[in-house]
């Protein structure tokens, strides 16, 4: 967010536990700033969401951008909201939920991943829709592509609502308003380093593939 849209590479380094967009540990800060200074990395383009809160006039009352995700959730009392949501223009249907997940690629992994959504490699370029505990095996989550503009609304308007950005950012969604989410027009740039892979960040970071050894 404070890069607002400029293409510069992002070096994050894990200071806490998972730091699965971290590019290194902070034992190992000098060598990978060596190796930074020095050309040595791949800086890789990740897709970025924009939103829209969307009043009933059509008016933009409200915008955000998102490496990982948007999610839409109810606030105040614990019980189950109503969501009508529409992919360009065609309707998903009315979601029985506590909330839904709107993630890019990146995102697939946070809190998409524990709602159950499907892990994305993060340069397949896409739109992942996850339902938070949805009331009904007639919903689950939907890979979108890239250019489809999601539109989400709260079915019942005294539903009270929140929309979070990246689990740091919050809210209040008025009643009537619609959270229109589509791809951002810019990116962000991620350094990684070649000796290191997504899927040995899955392996080691979630335990991916980590059966245990049978008889």
């Amino acid at each position: 967010r404070f890069l607002k849209g400029r293409q510069i590479p992002i070096l994050g380094v894990n200071l806490g536990r998972l730091g699965f967009l971290t590019s290194c540990q902070g034992s190992d800060l000098a060598m990978a700033l060596s190796d930074f200074a020095g050309g040595r990395f791949v800086a890789e383009a990740r897709m970025v969401l924009g939103a829209r809160a969307v009043d009933e006039k059509g008016a933009t009352k409200k915008e955000w951008r998102a490496l990982n995700d948007f999610v839409l959730h109810k606030g105040g009392f614990a019980r189950v909201v109503r969501l009508g949501i529409t992919v360009d223009g065609a309707s998903l249907g009315s979601y029985a939920c506590d909330g839904i997940v709107i993630s890019t690629p990146t995102g697939s992994t946070a809190y998409s991943l524990s709602a159950g959504g499907p892990v994305v490699v993060p340069t397949v370029e896409s739109i992942i829709i996850t339902p938070i505990s949805a009331h009904t095996l007639a919903v689950r989550p939907l890979v979108v592509p890239p250019t489809a503009e999601i539109s989400v609304q709260a079915d019942d308007s005294a539903t009270e609502l929140l929309v979070t950005v990246d689990g740091q950012v919050g809210a209040n969604f008025r009643d009537h308003e619609r959270l229109v989410v589509r791809r951002a027009a810019e990116s962000v740039l991620i350094v990684r380093f070649q000796k290191t892979t997504f899927f040995e960040k899955i392996r080691v970071k979630l335990g991916w593939g980590g059966l245990p050894d049978r008889d």
